[in-house]
Parts: structure tokens; sequence; C-alpha cells
């Protein structure tokens, strides 16, 4: 089952729940790719056409598992996000205690919609998660329930 899912508290829901972009497979399929070219077309020695083939499957393996278990959801109280397999990292922020949401969009991130979310919260604590899609969706969902939980307080 899902960590966000298991980690809500009562009379919570999920508002917006994302994985990783696919871009973090483009790495391990161009490596990949070399390879096979190298190995096929150029006919270089067996040696060197299989190397970036094993780093690239080594690299897809590493990207496949960082998909499936990343995760990043927003709910009605909280930003939760929690990344890795065995080294675990989670995040989970009130929404009453963000200061900011941060965009970082590199040009390729501007083509394909993927950028680094810098979450800022009360206090100086800033924390950064790349690979996010459609991150100004996420930043605006965000902004959104900050504005909208201000309102019912006021």
């Amino acid at each position: 089952m899902s960590y966000i899912k298991n980690t809500l508290l009562s009379d919570e829901k999920i508002l917006y729940f994302t994985r990783p972009h696919w871009i973090i497979f483009f790495q391990p399929l161009l490596w990949i790719f070399i390879g096979s070219t190298s190995f096929i077309v150029l006919k270089w020695n067996a040696y060197l056409g299989f190397l970036p083939i094993i780093y690239g499957i080594f690299s897809a393996v590493s990207s496949l598992i960082s998909y499936y278990f990343s995760e990043y959801g927003i709910t009605d109280k909280r930003v939760l996000i929690k990344t890795g397999l065995v080294r675990r990292k989670s995040f989970e922020i009130f929404l009453k205690r963000i200061e900011g949401v941060y965009i970082d969009q590199s040009i390729l991130g501007r083509i394909f919609d993927y950028g680094i979310v810098v979450i800022s919260g009360i206090g100086g604590s800033k924390d950064f998660f790349p690979y996010i899609p459609t991150p100004l969706k996420f930043r605006s969902k965000v902004q959104e329930l900050i504005a909208s939980n201000i309102s019912t307080i006021a």
C-alpha cells in the first residue's frame, strides 16, 4: 500500500498525487542505445559495446526503483513526499507551516514540464525534490490550499 495512504490523518483526503517524471528513464535508455549502436553498427570491440549497455541496465533498474518507490502528494492538510526504497527520505509539512514553494526548471524541464520543487518552511528549512512533473500545477495546488485554509481561519 502507498506510503501516503498509510500516513493519512483522520478526515484527511488526498487532493494531488504523482510520481517522478518519466525523464528519469532518459539517461539509462540513452546508455543502452549508445552501447547497442557501438556494438552493432560501429562493430567496436565487444567489451566496449557491452559496458554502456550494462551501465544502462543498472541505471534503468535504479530509475525503476526510484519511480515506483517515490510518491509526491498533497492533502487538504499537508504536503507529503517520500523517496527511496532502502534509503528512504520522507518529508511531511502542514500547509500552515509552509512559507513558500519555489520552482527550478531548466530548459529541458520547461520543454518536458518537470522541475525541482523547493518547499520552504517556517524557521528557514528548505527541502529540494527533483523531477516533479508539472511543478507549476504542484505549486498552485499548494498555494490554493494555503489560501483556502487561511480564509477559513480568518
